[in-house]
């Protein structure tokens, strides 16, 4: 296992939560040395106008450390016999027809070759093997831009992630992410904004009635940007012998972009069927990414697809489309019933909302902000 990082799990680029749902259907224990939060539910913030406190199982979640979270993964693998290296760069591939027979690599400062059997590719949404092998998963406009602050609050903070669906961050959402009592993560996952992100940030936070009564903008312990590709499910790419899972291979929620979870599956899975292909056995790894993971997968881009629609077109302004992106990320309307809400939720957005909240028979707790 190899990783440019000087450190493994550093420098962290993204929100660092999980949701428990996925952890279950992973078997994963996830060390308590590296979980800082629990939150029992998920709050909503739509429009600047309506919370949504929603405490139904899938939206219960845990904050990690991702630095702990990540060089544990990475010591288990040492443990169990792999070799890993930090601060070794993939340079360059040979090719033997479909299969990459050779990786050039940069091993602390000097250059040396390894010939694989099998690869994994989990190297991330601007993947090197994918620019070696001349192929693109996803589009640029299958990514999100994110950036975040780890800030130190002015007072004790919910513990629960909060969500923020509202016109001005438009297609995209804000979030706290709690870190403990008096920290957490504040940052906007922003798509099709070529702003300033930091920038876009600081001020989102400063004139944000409910974000600014929690953070300042001159506390901030780190700052962290990463890319979040969130195109749906794309099978199981591979190529030759290379297997790619991760970020690589567009493997998140698309809806929420969650990837950690995502990734430790669908990455476990690649290794599996990689050890396989270097057995010079048969792999069957999208047969059983259908099987473990392209429900989740597929959920997420039926959202993610019904969230872009409501952005991009229909007779909505910007309180509806806050209003209805909710209702939909909460599953209080399916994707495909859209059209029966259109009227309604445009004549009276806030009444139909609640009445559908009410309809549903979900564990949810509505109120004005």
């Amino acid at each position: 296992m190899v990783d440019k990082k000087k450190e493994i799990g550093t420098p962290v680029q993204c929100g660092e939560v999980i949701g428990l749902e996925l952890v279950k259907r992973s078997g994963m224990r996830i060390p308590e040395s590296a979980i800082v939060a629990r939150h029992a539910f998920t709050r909503f913030v739509l429009g600047r106008e309506v919370i949504i406190d929603n405490h139904e199982p899938y939206w219960r979640a845990v904050t990690v450390e991702r630095k702990i979270f990540d060089k544990h993964l990475a010591f288990r693998a040492a443990s169990a016999g792999a070799a890993v290296q930090a601060d070794t760069r993939l340079l360059s591939v040979r090719k033997d027809g479909e299969r990459v027979a050779g990786c050039m690599l940069s091993h602390h400062g000097e250059e040396m070759e390894v010939s694989p059997k099998a690869i994994v590719a989990a190297d991330g949404v601007h993947s090197t093997l994918a620019k070696e092998l001349g192929v693109e998963f996803f589009s640029p406009k299958d990514v999100a831009r994110g950036v975040e602050f780890e800030l130190v609050a002015k007072r004790d903070i919910p513990q629960a992630m909060q969500i923020f669906i509202e016109e001005e961050i438009g297609l995209g959402y804000g979030w706290i992410i709690p870190k403990g009592k008096r920290r957490a993560n504040v940052g906007l996952g922003l798509v099709g904004t070529n702003a300033s992100r930091r920038t876009f940030l600081e001020e989102w936070i400063t004139g944000h009635p409910v974000v600014s009564r929690y953070f300042d903008v001159d506390k901030v312990l780190e700052v962290k940007m990463g890319d979040a590709p969130v195109p749906g499910f794309l099978g199981g790419p591979v190529r030759g012998n290379v297997l790619f899972c991760g970020d690589a291979a567009g493997q998140t929620l698309a809806f929420v972009g969650e990837g950690i979870m995502p990734s430790y599956i669908c990455g476990g899975l690649a290794g599996k069927h990689a050890a396989l292909l270097a057995q010079g056995k048969g792999e069957r790894y999208e047969e059983e990414l259908v099987e473990n993971m392209a429900d989740q997968l597929m959920m997420g881009a039926a959202l993610r697809d019904a969230l872009v629609e409501l952005w991009a077109s229909g007779p909505y302004d910007g309180r509806a489309r806050a209003l209805l992106s909710g209702a939909v990320m909460n599953e209080l309307v399916s994707p495909d019933a859209l059209d029966d809400v259109i009227g309604p939720m445009v004549a009276d957005p806030l009444r139909t909302f609640r009445d559908l909240a009410k309809g549903s028979g979900m564990t949810l707790r509505v109120r004005r902000c």
